[in-house]
């Protein structure tokens, strides 16, 4: 039996903005509809019996939502992606060196622009990895309680997400992992700023392009907060849902 999915048309839809109106039709509590949204940005429901779709996009209508309503099987997966550690603007396109290779990346040809911001733990260097394994270790063998083992830390982590050129291409783009130096003296010592700067110099030459709301917030330096996803996977889904956008496939 086919499934069905829920997605708002605007590309830059404010992520969070159906929770109301989610809590309201769908028996979440606000935590869980800001939950949901975060984690499937742009869709007001996923993977729903054909009648249930159309009663939600029928609710969100008249809440002033504009919906689309897609097949699951025709939810596109977002190409694999390709990362990329050095960018260089040019005035009609841009140069990306991914795996030592260069790829030229016109304007006119990029289709989906997209940038996302999630919390995940921070990665442990490998004494701070085996601390609570041999701390453990140690309380078995002198027969004293396993202390507990305090939560990671978390921090946010940014990226882009950009597909276009001949080959329809995703490239991937992190901030600690990207050279800045084509930026010349506009170069800051912070990657975050230096990311603002490079995604603004090469998204605004892209008309053509679907772009979502983080994007556009990140480079104008509006508060992020309640942009940010729930994790790399709902990024993924956002991005699948702007891919949605480009195709003639949705009803």
């Amino acid at each position: 039996m086919s499934l069905y999915a829920i997605a708002l048309k605007e590309a830059a839809a404010e992520p969070l903005a159906p929770a109301a109106f989610l809590s309201a039709v769908k028996g979440y509590t606000r935590d869980s509809a800001r939950s949901f949204l975060r984690a499937q940005p742009g869709f007001l429901g996923r993977n729903l019996q054909l009648e249930a779709a159309r009663e939600l996009a029928a609710a969100a209508a008249q809440a002033g939502f504009d919906t689309m309503l897609i097949a699951e099987t025709e939810v596109p997966a977002p190409p694999h992606p390709i990362e990329s550690d050095w960018i260089e603007p040019k005035s009609n396109g841009f140069n990306a060196r991914a795996a030592g290779a260069l790829t030229f990346i016109s304007y006119d040809s990029i289709t989906v622009f997209s940038a996302a911001a999630f919390d995940a733990p921070a990665a442990a260097d490998n004494i701070s990895a085996l601390k609570p394994g041999l701390f453990e270790k140690i309380a078995r063998l002198a027969g004293i309680p396993v202390p507990p083992v305090p939560a990671p830390p978390r921090e946010t982590f940014f990226r882009a997400d950009i597909i276009g050129g001949e080959e329809r291409l995703r490239l991937l783009l992190k901030p600690e992992n990207l050279d800045f130096s084509p930026l010349g003296p506009a170069r800051s010592h912070s990657s975050l700023v230096n990311f603002r700067a490079l995604l603004d110099a090469i998204s605004a030459p892209a008309f053509k392009a679907v772009k979502n709301r983080f994007l556009q917030a990140f480079i104008s330096s509006q508060p992020l907060t309640a942009l940010k996803v729930a994790s790399p996977e709902a990024a993924d889904a956002e991005l699948a849902r702007l891919l949605i956008l480009t195709s003639t496939r949705a009803t």
